[in-house]
């Protein structure tokens, strides 16, 4: 099976699993609890804690642990419900489709699929409370000018949040540097386990998981001590490969056109992170590229792997383009044990394609 889908999720990295089981007792207590194992849990939390917000230039103290991604970004929508919202037409299900029914001004991405700061100034007003734009597109791999809108952003009172799921590990990550008053991670993403995410923020808002005291009253529920633990060793080994994945991307490019099959890139090439490519394939359709694929053991994906399982048009492709191309465009993101050999098979079977 040729694995080329890191965008919907990274396969797991089984030695960091070894190591949680190697070490088992050491995870298995509620990290609250007072006696001996409950403290050995509390160690791992905070150490774990300490690495991921190192990872994004953060004071650990200001790093929340929830549930996921999803989580992180419902719970900053939650506390601007009702107030001015400025997003963008690119975000993830988990921001759009929370956006539903609020006061929100789209900004509308480029046929490169990037935002515009001058757009973003047009569209502010007194009213504005919050500005949520991603990082890097999970769909497109486009690189966001989010450092631009956060120095505008600075100085005015208008909260900025950053979903930067898909820019982990790929581009470098300064909350600082950004100047987001908030951000949200997925350690999925990177080879950690599922159901493990990040919530960064520089003041506090209100809690959205209501319940115990765990997270300084910031988010309710028992702590997933495996999930932090393998989100921190995952990111150092997700540096290491970079340029690994770069030099796959690019012999991915290179072999496509030498496959004679007609395409087009979707969004930005030079704008761009490592590990995603979106193609636009104008004599395919995508539900059967995907089939074809999916027979010959290669895994890809037609957009956000969020939307129920369903072969339907991406979201972001139409957005930007029409339903048309959104119809006929394939996901291929790269990963951790993709080799170059992954792509020449890839290319053997485009070619059994055309013929």
């Amino acid at each position: 099976m040729i694995y080329l889908d890191y965008a919907a999720t990274s396969l797991k990295r089984k030695e960091i699993i070894e190591e949680i089981m190697d070490d088992f007792d050491s995870f298995d207590a509620n990290p609250d609890s007072t006696h001996g194992l409950g403290r050995k849990a509390k160690k791992i939390l905070e150490e774990a804690r300490g690495k991921i917000a190192k990872s994004i230039g953060a004071d650990p103290k200001r790093v929340i642990f929830t549930s996921g991604a999803s989580e992180s970004n419902n719970t900053v929508i939650n506390a601007f419900r009702g107030k001015g919202i400025i997003s963008t037409n690119i975000e993830h299900d988990s921001i759009l489709n929370t956006l539903a029914g609020e006061k929100v001004t789209y900004l509308e991405a480029n046929k490169e699929g990037l935002v515009s700061l001058d757009d973003l100034k047009s569209k502010i007003s007194p009213e504005t409370k919050l500005v949520i734009a991603m990082y890097v597109n999970n769909e497109l791999g486009t690189i966001e000018p989010v450092k631009e809108i956060g120095a505008y952003l600075k100085e005015r009172d208008i909260h900025f949040h950053v979903d930067a799921v898909q820019a982990y590990g790929h581009v470098d990550i300064d909350v600082d540097e950004i100047s987001c008053d908030s951000l949200s991670l997925s350690g999925h993403k990177v080879g950690g386990l599922n159901g493990f995410g990040i919530l960064y923020l520089r003041n506090d808002l209100e809690a959205f998981i209501k319940g115990g005291e765990q997270e300084k009253n910031r988010r309710a529920g028992t702590s997933f001590v495996m999930g932090a633990y393998s989100m921190g060793q995952a990111f150092d080994k997700t540096i290491e490969e970079r340029e690994k994945i770069e030099r796959i991307k690019n012999y991915f490019l290179k072999e496509l056109s030498s496959t004679g099959i007609s395409y087009e890139v979707n969004g930005s090439i030079d704008k761009s992170t490592d590990h995603i490519i979106n193609i636009y394939f104008p004599e395919f359709k995508s539900d059967f590229l995907l089939t074809y694929l999916d027979i010959k053991g290669v895994c890809a994906s037609a957009g956000s792997a969020c939307r129920a399982g369903a072969l339907e048009p991406s979201r972001v492709i139409t957005n930007i383009y029409d339903e048309d191309r959104a119809l006929h465009s394939v996901r291929f993101s790269f990963g951790f044990k993709n080799e170059l050999s992954d792509i020449d098979y890839l290319m053997e079977v485009l070619r059994e394609v055309i013929k």
